[in-house]
């Protein structure tokens, strides 16, 4: 029963995304382990992915690829509500802003990968809730392009173990800005390059 209301979730979202020069628009609750999803939204006006993890329990081993090109605004939020070893993928480029957030982020060994790059602002934010405990986590950032675009990061890992963190911005004209916030116990390792 669980795999066919994924297809139908699915099969719907796709529809809603092959409108050309449209909104587009996918929103995903997610249930069980070791699945993989790709969702790519290409040459349309407006393109937002919010993904749910955990909605009845943690999720582990699980994959997530967003791929937003073409014009227009791009966001894309995941909340990941517990589990371990997941990879989220994001991947934001063409014309317009560029969002990328995760969400409540609840577990262990997860790896988080965020590529923006493009004209417009470029933003990418990982929190946890509730000062969760968060052991071996990876998160890369990486912002490019868009002269004069502003490149903004923030990072919570409140109760962090042994998490690690690099983060790369070029080309900026204007200031960028950035935030980590990381309380750890042995901490991993750290970087934020800026050329």
């Amino acid at each position: 029963m669980r795999l066919l209301v994924l297809i139908l979730v699915f099969s719907i979202s796709w529809v809603q995304c092959s409108r050309a020069n449209a909104d587009n628009t996918v929103i995903i609750d997610q249930i069980g382990d070791n699945n993989t999803y790709t969702i790519e939204q290409k040459d349309a006006d407006g393109h937002y992915v919010r993904v749910k993890t955990g909605v009845v329990s943690s999720v582990d081993y699980s994959t997530f690829s967003i791929l937003q090109q073409g014009t227009g605004a791009k966001n894309a939020d995941i909340e990941v509500k517990g589990g371990i070893n997941n990879a989220v993928n994001f991947t934001q480029d063409g014309a317009g802003n560029h969002k990328a957030s995760i969400i409540g982020l609840i577990g262990s060994g997860n790896n988080i990968t965020v590529n923006q790059s493009g004209t417009g602002n470029h933003e990418f934010k990982v929190d946890n809730w509730n000062s969760s405990v968060n052991n071996g986590n990876t998160i890369t950032g990486t912002q490019s392009g868009g002269a004069g675009a502003d490149k903004w990061f923030a990072v919570n890992l409140n109760g962090a173990t042994g998490a690690t963190v690099n983060v790369q911005q070029t080309n900026p004209t204007t200031p960028s800005q950035a935030s980590m916030l990381i309380q750890c116990n042995p901490c991993g390792a750290y970087s934020y390059i800026r050329n």
